[in-house]
């Protein structure tokens, strides 16, 4: 799958057709109804979607897909690479083998329980210990992050359960907003202008402005972005009750109305403090994996598998709490590849994905914390410095 995206995307198309497999489906009766949002499959409108299609949908989904009456495609249209062919036969013999078998007991021992008890034991000391109540609930917060985040790509009932009831729970987030968020970002991951995950512009930059766009305080972001993302959480939160307001969805507003009644009940630093020790505990997480690689230029060749690798660096966590504390997303090519698999499986598969991209000839990077940390800084440094262009003008001036 290799393509330019041909359209200007900030509108919506009032026609979608996308392609799968060897078949071109129009898609415009549903797109709106579309989990992951009407925007991302507009995106792909006369482009061909297999590989994130089939990586982010439910068997339901894709079994859906295939009753439509889909057009074949034509001589004229490109053929399907061998990447991605070589990626659906690694995936269709990991389903073979097992790997995307759930064992709930070790999911909610792994995950559920743990977040639940931080949460629990944070409210009892809320009052008596707030500074350890405050780290309680924030790690919690975390946990529940990562919860939320996993059932919503997990497949079946109580997976969907936990993904919209815990997030909206502890952590007062819209599944359907974070879907639509997130999907996106897994699809055209560090790719500008798709993916917001990186655009965090005017307070932080991962690249160099236009002289323009830029700011005086730019120069010192790397000495505070690391405060500025304690706030990750809030921003979340608000962009939910923004999502919820408009989505009329009354199921979402209790769980959520639930979160901020339960914060109510704590000392107003205790709820404060956990919200941004939440959100910088994520923070810590998220932007070892995408930060500090390549930025794709939105009018850049696509493929799926190809951009997961170019725009993705994992984590070696060297003991227990490190593994628990990064949630799974130290595993991150291992997630963006397989997002609906357990994340539990995915310490046992790193060394086979590994195998298998040196085989492709792809990309397949792992750090330590120390090393990612650093790099994190380096890349928050090199774009706090004055502007390439901006520099060469005023060196010409002087001559």
């Amino acid at each position: 799958m290799v393509l330019t995206f041909p359209h200007d995307y900030k509108s919506p198309l009032a026609k979608c057709v996308v392609r799968v497999d060897d078949s071109w489906y129009d898609v415009s009766a549903w797109r709106h109804s579309h989990p992951g949002g009407a925007e991302i499959m507009d995106k792909f409108h006369n482009a061909d979607c297999t590989d994130a299609f089939y990586s982010l949908h439910s068997e339901e989904a894709i079994q859906k897909l295939k009753r439509m009456k889909g057009k074949p495609v034509s001589a004229d249209d490109t053929p399907r690479d061998e990447i991605s062919k070589k990626f659906e036969v690694f995936k269709e013999r990991l389903e073979k083998e097992g790997w995307y078998k759930r064992n709930w007991f070790l999911d909610f021992t792994l995950n559920v329980f743990p977040s639940l008890i931080l949460c629990i034991v944070g409210t009892y000391f809320a009052h008596s210990y707030p500074l350890i109540a405050t780290l309680l609930i924030g790690l919690g917060m975390q946990q529940a992050g990562w919860i939320g985040h996993d059932y919503v790509h997990g497949r079946g009932g109580v997976s969907t359960l936990l993904g919209n009831s815990l997030g909206g729970l502890i952590n007062g987030f819209s599944s359907r907003w974070w879907s639509h968020k997130h999907n996106t970002h897994h699809t055209f991951p560090n790719r500008k202008e798709f993916d917001s995950d990186i655009h965090n512009e005017p307070i932080l930059h991962l690249w160099f402005p236009e002289e323009k766009a830029d700011t005086g305080f730019r120069q010192y972001q790397h000495y505070y972005f690391l405060v500025v993302y304690s706030f990750l959480y809030a921003s979340w939160r608000m962009q939910s009750l923004q999502f919820v307001l408009g989505s009329r969805n009354w199921m979402e507003r209790i769980l959520i109305a639930t979160n901020y009644v339960w914060l109510a009940c704590l000392p107003w630093y205790v709820a404060v403090g956990s919200i941004l020790v939440g959100g910088l505990c994520v923070a810590v997480v998220v932007t070892a994996n995408h930060q500090t690689e390549e930025i794709i230029e939105s009018d850049d060749k696509y493929n799926f598998i190809v951009d997961q690798c170019r725009s993705t660096r994992g984590v070696a966590t060297p003991d227990p709490f490190t593994e628990f504390f990064f949630g799974g997303l130290q595993y991150q090519l291992e997630h963006h590849l397989f997002p609906t698999m357990p994340r539990y499986h995915y310490k046992s598969l790193r060394p086979i994905v590994k195998q298998w991209c040196a085989e492709t000839g792809l990309q397949f990077h792992v750090s330590g914390i120390v090393e990612i940390a650093q790099l994190n800084y380096d890349v928050m440094k090199k774009y706090s410095k004055t502007l390439p262009d901006l520099k060469k003008k005023t060196s010409k001036k002087t001559q």
